[in-house]
């Protein structure tokens, strides 16, 4: 199963307070795909991945102490550990200093509850949010570069982006801007 996307919605927020009390972020991920987590945490260069497993049942928490290095008493299994059934391990990262959000790594069959509906999409709706996912929109004065490279890559016409971005709109798989949002990541990474 490829990264999904969460919205921050009441249940996923109590999940990651429940593992990380002071978190207020809104970027939230899940992973289900049944390989072995690597729970290596320490600051090296700003950056942290910190873990806490999570009973799903109880809400109960259960912390993983800092690890990895030779200081810190022991070593680790460097193949990662399996997330049982009915745990989450749940992941808060800082890169270079910055906040990029919580990971929450579930057995597979636990998934079923994070996962949002799968939905139907035309050909030309998935084009538009994979080239909006993968292209800024202007660059050194060229503008509307999504579009160009997409009509030159796949021949799609302005009327049919165009037709696509508002039908994604309505949906809310593009914001109003026209950036991707959550509901888009899934839509194409979902076939």
């Amino acid at each position: 199963m490829a990264t999904v996307y969460l919205d921050p919605t009441a249940d996923v927020k109590e999940l990651a307070t429940m593992a990380f009390p002071s978190y207020r972020g809104r970027t939230f991920k899940l992973v289900a795909d049944g390989d072995p987590v690597s729970v290596v945490s320490y600051w090296a260069g700003g950056s942290r991945d910190s873990y806490v497993a999570i009973d799903l049942a109880t809400g109960r928490a259960l912390p993983i102490p800092q690890n990895g290095t030779p200081f810190d008493g022991g070593p680790i299994r460097p193949d990662g550990v399996a997330v049982p059934p009915g745990y989450a391990i749940v992941k808060h990262s800082v890169f270079c200093g910055k906040d990029v959000g919580i990971t929450f790594y579930v057995h597979p069959s636990a998934a079923a509850r994070f996962l949002p509906a799968p939905v139907d999409i035309t050909d030309d709706a998935r084009l538009v949010l994979n080239y909006t996912a993968q292209l800024v929109i202007s660059c050194g004065g060229e503008t509307n570069i999504r579009f160009r490279e997409a009509a030159r890559d796949k021949g799609i016409t302005r009327q049919q982006w165009d037709d696509a971005q508002q039908a994604l709109k309505t949906r809310g798989m593009l914001n109003k801007a026209g950036a991707i949002t959550n509901a888009g990541r899934n839509a194409i990474a979902r076939r």
